[in-house]
């Protein structure tokens, strides 16, 4: 819905630059439809990445921390004992066997598993003690077979398989950080994080927040999810997996001013680019480049003149600049939110930052925009008609009807201040908590 609602304002902009156009209004009433085409090429920043440009990206690192059974197409992946190895750490999986030297502390259940190609130790620890037993139906006997979720860990050189219902953290933010550096000492890095998905569309959220102060990537698992970002249960993982951090080598600084939330769909790709004596974030690289420049929308519009001229329309220059400001307009409204884009390429590869008025999706921000589009559009019909139904100066008629975006903009300005006073709220609330697991000697 969000996407659909971002994709009526950029149509909107384009409809409202071939208004300022007189000759394409008249063609318009004698049945001509070309001059609907600028609310196409409105659209076309965002068409060009998100269906051919987003499938061509490449990554250097594939973090999945969850990936699906290649045979059953659903999370987890099943592994033989033998197949788990320290680059697997972490990572969610699923192994079967034969259970012995059973011992059930309560809150605590330890058992060895064998499954013909090695054994190994399983650990249950507090909550997921239940999870565990609630999954399998019963209590676990000796020399019972059984399957169990969970991840790869360490204690000192043992292998132990510690139960649980998603990864542990540790293996993203490793990762992640790992990345970081490699961007310092190559140049340019592109990472994808992969969603954990579950069996009937849902979703595990987790956040990866960089702390370009303290030099840190964090990562926290969230709860369960659906394709819409409705949580299915408030219960968060147990302290022991539920958050991890880990200190890059070499410093950075984060771009997008927010944390990366990981739900639905296909996950997010970040790069990172070293630029000067440390790396910088570059939130969705694929995205808002070449498409989303102002140089870019000059060339298209060139394309349609050429094209509208060979076949004789009259008006194929006033089609070109209409086509041009409504792509233009694209770019300007994708500059409210965070993100920002690429604006100059190929004459600059650095994106400027957003206004950070609002998100992307946000309804104020989306409304105000599509309302002030329709008042462009209102205002110039009023303007072009032999006799104005509205006797009001062109100025004077967009500064009455504008008024509803502006007080939304000012609104949505203030949502925005009062966001980020709760995002470094968040921020401070998971460092603490990070500090305190560390000192009642978490893992």
């Amino acid at each position: 819905m969000v996407r659909k609602m971002r994709g009526l304002v950029h149509y909107l902009s384009g409809l409202a630059a071939s208004t300022f156009f007189i000759e394409l209004m008249r063609d318009v009433q004698m049945g001509c439809l070309f001059p609907l085409l600028p609310a196409a090429a409105a659209y076309l920043p965002d068409f060009f990445d998100f269906k051919f440009w987003k499938f061509l990206e490449k990554w250097d690192y594939n973090i999945d921390p969850a990936p699906l059974d290649p045979e059953e197409n659903k999370v987890p992946i099943k592994r033989k004992i033998n197949e788990l190895s320290a680059e697997k750490r972490y990572q969610l999986c699923m192994i079967s066997g034969r259970a012995y030297k059973v011992k059930n502390g309560g809150d605590k259940l330890e058992f060895e598993l064998d499954d013909g190609t090695g054994k190994i130790k399983v650990k249950a620890l507090g909550d997921d003690v239940n999870i565990l037993l609630s999954a399998i139906g019963r209590e676990i006997k000796e020399g019972e077979e059984v399957s169990i979720t969970g991840y790869l860990d360490f204690e000192g050189e043992e292998k132990v398989f510690i139960v649980s219902d998603a990864p542990h953290p540790m293996f993203i933010a490793q990762r992640v950080a790992d990345a970081i550096d490699a961007a310092y000492e190559r140049g340019e890095v592109r990472v994808k994080l992969q969603t954990i998905r579950y069996t009937g569309d849902i979703y595990r959220r987790y956040i990866v927040d960089l702390d370009s102060d303290a030099q840190t990537v964090r990562v926290a698992i969230g709860p369960y999810v659906t394709v819409g970002s409705n949580v299915i249960d408030e219960k968060m993982p147990p302290e022991h997996r539920r958050m991890a951090e880990v200190k890059t080598r070499y410093p950075f600084e984060k771009k997008y001013p927010k944390p990366t939330v990981i739900e639905a769909f296909s996950g997010p790709s970040i790069g990172f680019k070293k630029v000067g004596d440390k790396v910088e974030e570059v939130f969705l690289p694929w995205h808002r480049e070449w498409s989303h420049s102002f140089v870019t929308g000059v060339f298209v519009a060139a394309l349609i003149y050429v094209i509208f001229k060979l076949i004789g329309y009259p008006h194929s220059l006033q089609l070109a600049f209409a086509s041009m400001i409504g792509f233009w307009l694209h770019i300007i409204e994708d500059q409210l939110g965070f993100m920002g884009g690429n604006l100059f390429y190929p004459f600059s590869s650095k994106r400027i930052p957003g206004l950070g008025i609002g998100e992307s999706g946000s309804a104020v921000l989306n409304f105000s925009t599509a309302w002030l589009m329709i008042s462009f559009m209102i205002a110039n019909f009023n303007a072009f008609s032999s006799r104005p139904p509205i006797p009001l100066a062109y100025h004077e008629l967009i500064m009455l009807l504008s008024i509803p975006s502006i007080l939304l903009y000012a609104y949505a300005l203030w949502m925005w201040s009062a966001s980020k006073k709760r995002i470094i709220r968040e921020e401070k609330e998971v460092e603490e908590a990070l500090k305190e697991e560390e000192e009642l000697g978490g893992t």
